[in-house]
């Protein structure tokens, strides 16, 4: 049961859903937007096109957060696809980082990896949130 001395966050825990979705839509126009420039500071020419490929990616996500965090109760399945979409995405960082780092700037590594631990943040605080979101 959520009491008034558990963080705002454990209170409501569509919040995070929400804040994922300003996160990723914010995320979504700066890729798209500054694809170039960022491909610049990661030293490694392929990221133009994953770049590019996330931030449109970005969109729909940004969608599903928000439909997730507005919800009353939502669906088991939406909570989990969306925390195996977490998931995957820091997999997929480190797996990134793994193979192609030595071709990478530092600065595009520490984005890497800034972004892949942000992303275990909300991962972590979705996944404490998750049994009161769903009762």
């Amino acid at each position: 049961m959520a009491t008034a001395t558990q963080p705002l966050i454990l209170r409501d825990p569509g919040l995070i859903y929400r804040f994922d979705a300003v996160l990723s839509l914010t995320m979504c126009i700066g890729l798209v937007v500054l694809a170039a420039p960022l491909t610049t500071l990661i030293g490694w020419a392929p990221m133009h096109t994953v770049l590019l490929g996330v931030g449109i990616f970005l969109l729909p996500w940004a969608l599903f957060n928000w439909t997730i965090g507005a919800a009353t109760g939502p669906d088991r399945i939406s909570l989990l696809g969306n925390l195996l979409g977490d998931g995957l995405w820091v997999l997929l960082s480190v797996l990134l980082l793994v193979l192609y780092s030595a071709q990478m700037t530092a600065i595009g590594v520490t984005f890497i990896i800034a972004q892949a631990l942000a992303v275990s943040v909300i991962f972590a605080i979705k996944l404490a949130g998750l049994k009161t979101l769903r009762a």
